[in-house]
């Protein structure tokens, strides 16, 4: 008996191919997937952010960013600051910034040629798309959850 469909079969499949180009990128720089990805936040905020956003850009359980965080840090590519009482700041060192030019900024370069050589029509469809489908994920597991 299949319960999936023969497009949400490889709509799954393309979900999970691009994760492990991503995974085996970082792996490529001897860096963790949730490493990675607090890198990947940062340098699309600049060279620091607030750890809330750090969370909320990488998709990455806060939990798992507060370790990998304490690891970065003793490896000397972040440090933190208390912005009040509840607010930190997560900063590139000098060393985190080299680390970036190394992987994550290429990366992000490669993405960038990809949506430009699609053109705006393109990049703007499959956002769109992309967009209109995980909200009616979300709003399917929410009306889900709330019916049990």
């Amino acid at each position: 008996m299949q319960f999936s469909s023969s497009p949400l079969r490889r709509i799954n499949h393309l979900i999970s191919e691009l994760d492990a180009i991503y995974h085996e990128y970082a792996l490529h720089f001897s860096m963790s997937d949730s490493q990675f990805a607090i890198l990947y936040a940062l340098c699309n905020e600049g060279t620091s952010c607030s750890l809330r956003e750090v969370v909320k850009n990488s998709g990455v359980p806060k939990q798992t960013i507060n370790s990998a965080m304490r690891k970065m840090e003793e490896e000397g590519l972040v440090f933190l600051e208390n912005e009040g009482k509840r607010k930190k700041i997560v900063h590139l060192t000098q060393l985190g910034i080299k680390r970036c030019q190394e992987s994550v900024v290429k990366l992000i370069e490669i993405e960038n040629s990809i949506l430009e050589n699609w053109g705006k029509e393109k990049t703007e469809r499959y956002l769109d798309e992309t967009e209109e489908y995980n909200y009616l994920m979300k709003k399917g597991l929410a009306d889900l959850c709330r019916s049990n």
